[in-house]
């Protein structure tokens, strides 16, 4: 999957229009701000350079978004949004979906299908997750204890029913996303230990959801179905 960082847009001839809200499409705004913000972090990261990704210029993004600050929070919001909506989207029938294993397993394997689209959220939440920040308080308390993940509703449902262990949701969640997430956010490594996995987006898609698999297996009280 080719990387929007990587791919610097041209700017057209001319000055740019001052109104930088008409001037700039904000979700591909932010989409590219938050792999700067996954690839240099936050000290490393300058307006000067997203804009120059974007190829407009840093006064359009500071008239739209006032701040590094603020342009950060804007694109740590837009990633997970993402990944939220992604998994909090129910798949199949009314009867996978009265099946709590069957629900853990698309919540899983949706929560993949975002990182495919926004792998520099996975990438970001590395970097801030490692200390103590006013940046780090910011996520936790707005995305993790602020909003319901479906994970952790089905989870808890489960635990009450006796279908699942009674392990804490951080321990499912940060396997998903750093275990068999990393299968997708980490492609250029998989590349290189395994070639044959790398070749196909389709392989490599198909060995996350056998570690998805894997992981809510390991959730169960009892023997998996199948």
């Amino acid at each position: 999957m080719r990387r929007l960082i990587d791919a610097p847009v041209r700017r057209r001839r001319g000055r740019p229009p001052q109104d930088g809200t008409q001037a700039v499409d904000v979700s591909r705004c932010l989409h590219v701000a938050l792999e700067v913000f996954a690839e240099l972090g936050y000290e490393g990261t300058s307006v000067r350079e997203i804009a120059r990704k974007l190829g407009v210029s840093h006064g359009l993004l500071n008239a739209r978004f006032g701040s590094k600050h603020a342009l950060w929070m804007a694109a740590v919001s837009y990633g997970m949004d993402h990944l939220h909506s992604h998994m909090a989207r129910i798949d199949g029938t009314p009867d996978l979906q009265a099946d709590l294993v069957e629900q853990m397993r698309c919540a899983c394997r949706n929560f993949l299908l975002g990182l495919v689209e926004t792998p520099a959220i996975i990438q970001l939440m590395n970097t801030e997750g490692g200390r103590r920040s006013e940046r780090l308080d910011h996520i936790v308390g707005t995305f993790f204890r602020g909003r319901t993940w479906r994970i952790d509703t089905l989870l808890k449902q489960g635990q009450k029913q006796g279908v699942f262990r009674p392990v804490h949701t951080a321990v499912p969640f940060t396997l998903l996303a750093h275990g068999a997430g990393a299968l997708v956010i980490l492609r250029p490594l998989v590349e290189a230990v395994d070639v044959r996995l790398g070749k196909s987006s389709g392989k490599l898609m198909r060995a996350a959801e056998e570690a998805v698999d894997v992981l809510v297996r390991g959730l169960l009280t009892g023997p998996g179905p199948g």
